[in-house]
C-alpha cells in the first residue's frame, strides 16, 4: 500500500476558529453546477465561465462526485484553451484544478498531462523568465511528488531552480531548493537534505529574506537527532518566522490498507471519506471524526488513531481554553488506472493508495499575476 502525502508548501494563515458549538453543517448539492449551467446559457465570458467550471467541479468532488467533477472541468478546457494567451492565469488554474481532481480519481495520465499544460500555459503566454511562469513550475516536482516518484520531483525541482537562477530570479531558484530540501525530509532522506541545507547555507545564508526559511529547515533537521526530540526548537523557528497556520511536526505511519481489488458501492473501486478533527493550541489533535458519508467508511477508521496522534505547531494567538483551528481533510483510497497487455481497456488494477487533500483549499493553487 502506497500513502501519498507531502509538507511542501508554507501555509497561509488560517482564519479564526469557531467555538464547537457554532461550528456551520455545509451540505453540499449543486448550487455551483446550476451557477454554470446558467452562465453557459447567456454565453458569459470566459473568464467568468472558467471560475463557474472550477467552483462546480470543486463542488461534484467535494460531494463524491469525481467523474462529474473530471467531466464539468474537461468540458471547461475544450471550450477555453483557445483563450490562454488571452487569460492564461485563469486557463492554467484550470488545468491545475483538473489535474486535483485527476489525481484523486486515480487518473494519472490527466494529472500528468494537466500539471504540466497549467505551467506551459503561463510559460508561453507571459514567458519562461516571467516570475508566475517560474513560481508555478513547482507544480511539475508537487506533481511526480504525489506519484510517489521522488527522484524525478527532486529532479523537476532542480531543473527549475536553474531555469530560474539562469533568469535572474534568486528568490524563486531558492524556493524550488527548499522544496528539495523538504521532500529529502519526507522521503528520510536526511544526507540529501543535509547536502542541500548546506548549499542554501552558502547560497542564501547572508540574505535576510530567506533566514526564516534556513532556521525552519535547521531545526526540522535537528528533529529526533539528539536525546531531545528538537520539537520545542522546531516550534521556536515556526513562531519566529510568523507562520500563523498550524504546521504539521511529526505523525505516525499511516495504516496499511488491503490491496485486493475493491467494488464499493456507485462509486466503483474508489472510497472516499472526510475526516474533521481539532487541532488544539497547543498541536495536539482533538475530536477527530468521519463527517462523510454517513455510511461505508468503516475503512478510514484506522485513519482516526493515525490523526490522533499528529503534533502540529501551536496555534498562535489562541488564548488559553480555546477551541484551536478545525480542518477538514478528504481521503481517497483507489488503484490507480492501467492497461494490461493485450488489451486497450483502461482499468483500476494493482496497488492500491491513500491521497489526502484539504478539500476547503481545492484549487487554492499558487496565486499568480500577469505584472512580475
Amino acid at each position: 500500500m502506497i500513502v501519498l502525502s507531502l509538507m511542501l508548501a508554507v501555509p497561509q494563515a488560517a482564519p479564526a476558529p469557531k467555538p464547537a458549538e457554532t461550528q456551520d453543517i455545509v451540505v453540499i448539492g449543486n448550487r455551483m453546477g446550476a451557477a454554470l449551467k446558467r452562465c453557459l446559457e447567456r454565453n458569459c465570458p470566459p473568464e467568468e465561465e472558467v471560475e463557474a467550471a472550477m467552483e462546480a467541479g470543486a463542488e461534484s468532488f467535494a460531494a463524491g462526485r469525481y467523474e462529474e467533477a473530471k467531466k464539468t472541468l474537461r468540458l471547461a478546457i475544450g471550450r477555453n484553451a483557445k483563450y490562454a494567451k488571452v487569460i492564461p492565469v485563469k486557463i492554467s488554474d484550470l488545468y491545475a484544478t483538473y489535474a486535483d481532481v485527476a489525481e484523486h480519481e486515480g487518473d494519472e495520465t490527466a494529472f500528468i498531462d494537466s500539471t504540466q499544460n497549467s505551467v506551459k500555459v503561463l510559460r508561453r503566454a507571459l514567458g519562461e523568465g516571467h516570475p508566475a511562469a517560474i513560481r508555478v513550475s513547482a507544480r511539475l516536482g508537487d506533481m511526480w511528488a504525489k506519484l510517489g516518484q521522488a527522484q524525478r520531483a527532486d529532479g523537476a525541482y532542480q531543473r527549475e531552480a536553474e531555469r530560474a537562477a539562469r533568469f535572474g530570479r534568486r528568490d524563486l531558484a531558492g524556493m524550488l531548493t527548499f522544496r528539495r530540501a523538504w521532500l529529502a525530509l519526507a522521503a528520510r532522506d536526511k544526507p540529501h537534505a543535509r547536502k542541500l541545507s548546506v548549499e542554501l547555507e552558502r547560497e542564501y545564508g547572508r540574505e535576510t529574506v530567506f533566514t526564516p526559511a534556513l532556521s525552519i529547515l535547521k531545526a526540522r533537521l535537528a528533529l529526533g537527532d539528539g536525546k531531545d526530540d528538537g520539537t520545542e526548537a522546531f516550534v521556536a523557528a515556526l513562531r519566529q518566522a510568523g507562520m500563523a497556520d498550524p504546521l504539521l511536526i511529526s505523525e505516525p505511519r499511516h495504516p496499511e490498507f488491503d490491496d485486493k481489488p475493491m467494488v464499493f458501492g456507485s462509486s466503483r473501486d474508489i472510497l472516499w471519506a472526510d475526516i474533521g478533527f481539532w487541532i488544539q493550541p497547543d498541536g495536539t489533535t482533538t475530536g477527530s471524526e468521519i463527517l462523510r458519508p454517513a455510511e461505508e467508511s468503516a475503512w478510514a477508521r484506522p485513519m482516526l488513531k493515525q490523526i490522533a496522534g499528529r503534533r502540529y505547531s501551536p496555534v498562535e494567538g489562541a488564548e488559553v481554553g480555546a477551541m484551536g483551528v478545525y480542518r477538514v481533510e478528504r481521503y481517497t483510497l483507489r488503484p490507480a488506472y492501467r492497461v494490461d497487455i493485450g488489451t486497450r481497456i483502461r482499468q483500476r488494477v494493482g496497488r492500491v493508495s491513500l491521497h489526502q487533500v484539504d478539500i476547503t483549499k481545492l484549487a487554492a493553487h499558487t496565486e499568480v499575476s500577469a505584472t512580475p
